[in-house]
């Protein structure tokens, strides 16, 4: 049965800005700039050999390879039937991609020459001087059907792989060309455009910002100059500008369905209240279209975001709509009101879940498996293993250290920092990570000498990569490198492709749990949950796990820590509970804390132990919790009671002397509130003497009395050890 609610489905066909065949980009002056910055010995060649090619372009070219040279291959370039300008074109942009460290593959390139020189030969397009004076699609579908022409029809393959090689270089020629702001492009790609403001270390460098999606004039221009505004002055990063425009598409189709008067929504300010409100309906029926929750309806994440990217456009531009009116030449964002800035009320954002699931705290079984198995991760391919000899040591850091993926992918290549002196616990270097998401006070952990064995590994394996690429004794910027277009070697392994390859690793080694299922370790930061847990199981104190994870706040770090319950049922009735009378509690204290634990009742909490009354009944003796048999204590809260014991005592004798001063004698036993306070200081003195009695030094305890022996409170002061038999 077919779903009632549509799955969308990605608009964008190509990478390339779909309106570069309407700007007419191209200008005869960009032109001969980029022919004067060519190195002189290139700058008038239209065909260059192994013989003629600057020596810094061979290291760079795909065919130059042991493998490809073993073929034969050519490395040659032709550029000779061109016009001039296309030729400084396609050799501007083979000295940029050298620049950058990509490859370039010198067949492909030179076949695309050659069958773009067969379209210009034809006379209608016998006037295009420039690559960019047609878009990508409309470039592949003349160069087939001139193929046609010809009777040499092109496969679909070939056609492929002439338009990726086609779109590389307008993408590199159309940010030089293009004369505006940076921000005007349709596409944001910070690896060619170099005008895009960015954190020195960014994880999601490697990811392109598109806004051909945002198919209302309005909104996309807007959103670019909103996201822009903000990365420049360092309110967002480049990941959060990433977010920010992805989750503006729900906006987008919305306005397709409901449709909206322009910037302001609706003419009628008085509908605006049920317009928003039926947008956030909306949300709760549409359906996921890509992802592990594909087909499922949005989730209350999804949903937050999807409110959040819209309410912080319209707050931004009512801030500045007289600014935005005149750069954006749209006077209708000067009709935004105050309404604008809040369009959302309080508790229309769904709230998402607080606690993590279970299933994200892996146990020490699982964690045994997926490092029996992780040596498949670096056997070559030819022998069924993934040849991806990095994700090993991604996988080792990720279990011993806990740090977020981006850490460990963004590593300095030396990150090992000495510790100055001998560390008792086995530590022997401190790890320096990137800090790109909380900024702390110090940006290092200590660590053991098997996560310095992994780093050493790596960084063998990284000089060895570097010089395969021609850079022999260059130290490359990170220490797990992208195997593609990296000879630069400032390019991190990206994260898509250890969640990829751990996904693939999990279910080929059918990766379960204690009960049978299916483990999924792509979502790295289970690594991270497990990590926190185990510190916060294992004893450690809340600030020191706290600065070792780098969360500011307890609350933070709990959200990650899930203590297992056996840990705190353990240390619950680790200490003997002790009666007002003084006698060891009968009752099992593992019922008893699952008592105190029902409903988190810290009512039942007491400052010197806990009352076992059962949570539906009523006190009704104030705080007379001494001589109740409902009290119970541990030796937890020996500090408070013998502090209760000397106080009560000193109270006691203040009191005598104040009633000999007004009535010339003491008072006698009789007396009721000299009563209450000789039972409250025996009930004190036989429960601190039966703490110590029951408990050692060493924390094993000592069996008090037989069972149905009575037990009566001893006259010797707490800390003796009389009266036990």
């Amino acid at each position: 049965m077919s779903s009632p609610y549509p799955v969308y489905s990605s608009r964008r066909t190509t990478k390339s800005d779909p309106r570069l065949g309407q700007l007419n980009l191209f200008s005869q002056e960009v032109n001969e700039r980029l022919a004067h910055e060519l190195p002189p010995e290139i700058r008038a060649t239209a065909r260059f050999t192994r013989a003629t090619m600057p020596a810094h372009w061979l290291d760079a070219i795909l065919q130059n390879g042991t493998s490809y040279r073993q073929r034969q291959k050519s490395v040659a370039l032709d550029f000779q039937h061109l016009p001039p300008a296309m030729v400084t074109e396609f050799t501007w942009a083979v000295e940029r991609q050298v620049h950058l460290g990509m490859n370039v593959n010198a067949e492909l390139t030179t076949k695309l020459a050659h069958h773009i020189g067969l379209v210009l030969a034809l006379p209608q397009h016998r006037s295009l001087a420039s690559l960019l004076e047609l878009p990508r699609d409309q470039w592949v579908h003349v160069i087939r059907k001139a193929a046609l022409r010809r009777g040499e029809p092109l496969a679909a393959r070939q056609l492929n792989y002439l338009g990726s090689a086609l779109g590389r270089y307008l993408d590199l020629l159309v940010h030089v060309y293009h004369q505006g702001a940076w921000w005007e492009l349709n596409v944001w790609n910070p690896f060619l455009d170099t005008r895009i403001p960015l954190r020195a270390h960014e994880p999601r460098r490697q990811n392109l910002v598109y806004f051909s999606h945002l198919t209302t004039p309005w909104l996309r221009e807007a959103a670019k100059w909103w996201l822009a505004r903000q990365l420049e002055r360092d309110v967002y990063t480049w990941t959060t500008v990433f977010t920010r425009q992805y989750n503006l598409v729900w906006y987008q189709r919305y306005l397709d369905t409901a449709g909206c008067d322009g910037p302001h929504i609706v003419d009628d300010q008085r509908q605006l209240g049920h317009w928003i409100q039926d947008f956030r309906r909306w949300l709760g029926q549409q359906r996921c279209g890509t992802g592990a929750r594909r087909g499922q309806v949005l989730g209350p994440v999804q949903r937050r975001a999807a409110i959040t990217a819209p309410e912080c456009l319209y707050r931004f531009m009512f801030e500045e709509r007289h600014t935005a009116a005149t750069d954006l030449q749209e006077p209708r964002w000067l009709h935004l009101g105050p309404q604008h800035a809040a369009l959302f009320r309080f508790g229309d954002k769904p709230t998402p879940p607080q606690a993590p699931p279970p299933e994200l705290v892996l146990s020490d079984a699982v964690i045994g498996d997926i490092a029996r198995h992780s040596e498949l991760l670096a056997l070559p391919k030819a022998e069924g293993g993934f040849g991806m000899e990095q994700l090993v040591r991604v996988l080792g850091l990720l279990i011993k250290t806990g740090r977020r993926i981006s850490e460990i992918l963004m590593l300095d290549f030396d990150p090992l920092v000495a510790i100055p002196f001998p560390d008792p616990n086995g530590h022997t270097a401190r790890l320096r990570y990137q800090q790109t998401k909380i900024i702390t006070d110090d940006n290092t952990i200590l660590v053991d000498q098997e996560v310095v064995d992994l780093i050493r590994q790596q960084q063998h394996y990284a000089r060895s990569f570097m010089a395969d690429h021609g850079r022999d004794g260059t130290e490359p910027k990170y220490l797990f490198l992208a195997a593609n277009h990296n000879r630069n070697g400032d390019r991190n392994l990206p994260e898509s492709t250890v969640h990829l390859h751990l996904s693939i690793f999990a279910k080929q080694v059918d990766l379960r749990d204690e009960l049978g299922k299916r483990v999924k370790i792509s979502r790295t930061h289970t690594f991270r949950h497990t990590k926190a847990t185990s510190l916060l199981n294992a004893g450690v104190p809340l600030h020191v796990a706290m600065r070792y994870m780098g969360h500011k706040t307890p609350a933070m770090f709990l959200h990650y820590a899930r203590t297992q319950s056996t840990v705190a049922e353990r240390e619950f009735p680790r200490y003997k509970k002790i009666t007002a009378s003084g006698q060891e509690y009968e009752r099992d204290p593992a019922e008893m804390f699952e008592a105190l634990s029902l409903d988190r009742r810290t009512d039942r909490v007491l400052p010197n132990g806990y009352c076992t009354l059962p949570p539906r009944q009523a006190c009704n003796k104030g705080n007379a919790c001494l001589s109740c048999t409902k009290f119970v204590t541990d030796a937890t809260f020996a500090d408070a009671l013998l502090r209760q014991h000397d106080e009560t005592r000193e109270l006691v004798q203040r009191r005598q002397a104040a009633h000999r001063e007004r009535f010339g004698e003491n008072m006698n036993e009789d007396n009721v509130w000299l009563q209450g306070r000789n039972e409250e200081i025996a009930a004190l003195t036989a429960i601190l003497h039966t703490i110590d009695s029951v408990h050692r030094e060493d924390g094993t305890i000592v069996p008090l009395r037989g069972a149905g022996t009575p037990q009566q409170r001893p006259d010797s002061p707490p800390g003796t050890q009389e009266g036990t038999s």
